[in-house]
C-alpha cells in the first residue's frame, strides 16, 4: 500500500486515524493496490468492472488509506439524509441519471477549470450487466482535456490495478470498447454481472 506514490497536489491530508483504519481494513481483507498513479494534475479514473456495492467500499477504503483526494459521480438517489453529507465529504457528485443531457460537458468544464482534480467514474453506470459501457468517461476526458487512468477491481486476486494511461480519441464508442477489454482482465465480485 505504501509503495504507491501519491503526488502532493492530490493529497487529501486526512487524519492519521482515518488513514490507518482504511489501511487496516484493506490489509485485513487481503486487498492491495498495484500500478502507478501518474503525476498529471487532472485525471479521470475509469473504474470497473462494477458489479457489486462492495466495489464502492473497496474503492473508498483505498482512497482513504492512500490519502488521495478523488471526486466521484454517483446517482442522485444515494445522496439522501442521513448519508448525503458524508457522501459529499468523500468526494461524491450527485448525477440525475434521468436528466443526463450535458452532464459530460458540465463535468468536463469543472475539470478544465480546476487546477488539480481526479474524477472517478464507473463506465457501466450500474451494477447490473450491460451490453455496452457508457461513453461519458471519454466525453468528459475530451471536454476536460485530461487523460483516463483505467482502474480494475479484481476480486479473485484482491487487487486494485492501475493500468497505463488511456487517451480518449475522437470516437467515444471505440474508447468504450477498449475500456471494456481492459475491464475484462479482472474478475468482478459477481462475474455473471459483467
Amino acid at each position: 500500500m505504501d509503495s504507491l506514490a501519491v503526488p502532493e497536489h492530490h493529497r487529501a491530508r486526512r487524519s492519521v486515524i482515518v488513514r490507518r483504519l482504511a489501511r487496516w481494513f484493506l490489509e485485513a481483507s487481503g486487498w492491495r493496490v498495484r500500478g502507478e498513479l501518474p503525476a498529471a494534475h487532472k485525471l479521470i479514473l475509469a473504474v470497473g468492472p462494477h458489479t457489486s456495492n462492495w466495489d464502492f467500499f473497496i474503492g473508498v477504503a483505498a482512497m482513504l488509506a492512500l490519502d488521495i483526494r478523488i471526486y466521484w459521480l454517483g446517482k442522485h438517489s444515494i445522496f439522501r439524509w442521513p448519508v448525503a453529507g458524508l457522501m459529499r465529504r468523500l468526494g461524491g457528485i450527485a448525477v440525475d441519471r434521468g436528466n443526463t443531457l450535458g452532464v459530460a460537458e458540465q463535468i468536463g468544464g469543472q475539470l478544465q477549470a480546476a487546477d488539480e482534480m481526479i474524477l472517478a467514474i464507473t463506465p457501466e453506470g450500474t451494477r447490473r450487466k450491460v451490453a455496452r459501457l457508457k461513453t461519458g468517461f471519454a466525453r468528459i476526458a475530451r471536454a476536460g482535456d485530461c487523460p483516463v487512468l483505467p482502474v480494475t477491481l479484481d476480486f479473485a486476486l484482491r487487487e486494485i490495478r492501475l493500468h497505463p494511461l488511456f487517451e480518449a480519441g475522437d470516437d467515444p464508442e471505440t474508447d468504450a470498447l477498449a475500456m471494456r477489454a481492459i475491464f475484462a482482465t479482472a474478475t468482478p465480485r459477481r462475474p455473471q454481472g459483467f
